[in-house]
């Protein structure tokens, strides 16, 4: 099997690529089944977060898809051309394909060095391509590997130390803006998984009060009585449908929804600031796609970052853990080879085994197709006849052996295992 992975992320491609291609759980499904029917022999697992869209598959040596095509079906699956966005594409095979899923579980290709939810985010994209039965001999393997040594980074390295996700990022920028947070009120948009750890960040500065607005309001109250009030804080519920007038009464806006379209445009904010009476206000949008129309930022007083801007906090982060970094990618390396030997005994043994089986099934029938036609033979005739059997079929199998363990030593055994098994029609032990 060949392994690849092709995708963009936030240092390949703008926003605006990347929330084109851009996935949801419902769309990451239906394109894992439209993978399945196009290239059957292959699996699949769709990673789409707000900082990268990645395929990762693997298929037959001489199977499908191939990079470009693997290209194509991306393209085709969220409507665009591959041309929009080729250039933003970044693409790795066998090795260097598992070497970046192990980079990207253990968050060093993440925008923030270390951040957690990189990490559930991998393992959930990977148990929907299981569910849907698109993972295998090979991929099973690789991410179950991939989880286990972001978890053993974790456990054996300081890279997740202080603020590494974005929700954490996103509390020091507002630190740049704000000198203090207890006379703020402070809105979060979406009560889902990112916007509540963003806001447990949030809850550490202690706002003067705390707005959750969310499409089902049981939901955003259930926030305020896991987080906020049980800090002491005060705290409501903002029905969406007032969510415009609560932005007058809000200095800091989280915005976490991940909605298809913008759910805050400039023309429906132009009054803000009149309203507001001038006081600046601070908005995040960390959703992909993006919750705030990009020129709301044009209005007076208006502070609005995405999620790219971010990246201006998280550089700062790098220097203080290059000695980190530095361990992390050690320690991968090492997985890397480990996972390289395991796969190739894996591979080579088996093919190696399945084709000294083949030949002694060979040698036993036409053993037993001849016997019948020599007569007066001894059982020492037929411990010869026996044994030079052997001796052919250990000779034939001598050079095929011993070629697939020296291409196996440099990663380059596949072609050759593919080419036996399609050739002798092998067949591994049930």
């Amino acid at each position: 099997m060949r392994t690849l992975v092709i995708g963009c992320n936030h240092r390949t491609a703008p926003l605006e690529v990347r929330e084109r291609l851009a996935f949801d759980r419902a769309s990451a499904a239906e394109a894992l089944r439209a993978l399945r029917v196009r290239f059957p022999c292959c699996e699949g697992v769709l990673l789409s977060t707000c900082n990268r869209t990645e395929l990762y598959a693997a298929r037959p040596v001489h199977g499908h898809p191939r990079i470009d095509e693997a290209i194509g079906f991306l393209a085709s699956c969220r409507g665009i051309g591959a041309h929009e966005f080729g250039h933003s594409i970044y693409h790795y095979e066998d090795t260097e394909a598992v070497r970046h899923l192990f980079r990207v579980a253990a968050s060093l290709d993440s925008m923030v060095l270390g951040e957690s939810q990189i990490l559930g985010q991998v393992k959930d994209a990977y148990l929907l391509a299981r569910e849907i039965g698109m993972t295998g001999r090979m991929l099973d393997p690789v991410f179950q590997r991939a989880l286990a040594v972001a978890k053993e980074i974790r456990a054996t390295t300081d890279l997740s130390a202080g603020r590494t996700t974005v929700g954490g990022t996103a509390v020091e920028f507002a630190r740049q803006i704000f000198a203090r947070f207890d006379d703020k009120t402070v809105l979060l948009i979406g009560a889902g998984e990112m916007g509540e750890a963003t806001l447990q960040h949030l809850l550490e500065a202690r706002p003067a009060c705390v707005l959750v607005a969310n499409r089902t309001p049981a939901r955003a109250e259930a926030v305020l009585d896991r987080l906020v009030r049980p800090a002491g804080l005060q705290g409501r519920v903002v029905p969406f449908e007032r969510l415009l007038d609560s932005l007058a009464e809000a200095d800091i806006v989280v915005s976490t929804t991940g909605a298809p379209e913008p759910i805050l445009t400039r023309r429906a904010l132009h009054g803000l600031p009149a309203r507001r009476r001038y006081r600046p206000i601070l908005m995040i949008d960390i959703a992909v796609p993006r919750d705030i129309e990009p020129t709301v930022g044009d209005l007076e007083n208006v502070f609005l970052y995405n999620i790219d801007d971010l990246q201006v906090v998280a550089e700062r982060n790098i220097a203080a853990r290059e000695r980190q970094i530095t361990r992390c990618h050690e320690l991968i390396e090492a997985r890397v080879r480990e996972f390289a030997a395991w796969q190739r005994g894996r591979d080579v043994g088996p093919t190696i085994s399945a084709l000294q089986r083949k030949l002694d099934e060979i040698g036993r029938q036409e053993l037993e197709r001849v016997l019948p036609k020599l007569s007066g033979l001894s059982p020492h005739d037929r411990e010869l006849l026996e044994q030079m059997l052997y001796r052919i079929s250990r000779k034939v199998l001598h050079a095929p052996s011993t070629t697939l363990r020296d291409r196996a030593a440099v990663g380059r055994a596949q072609v050759y295992i593919e080419a036996l098994r399609n050739l002798f029609e092998l067949k591994d032990e049930p």
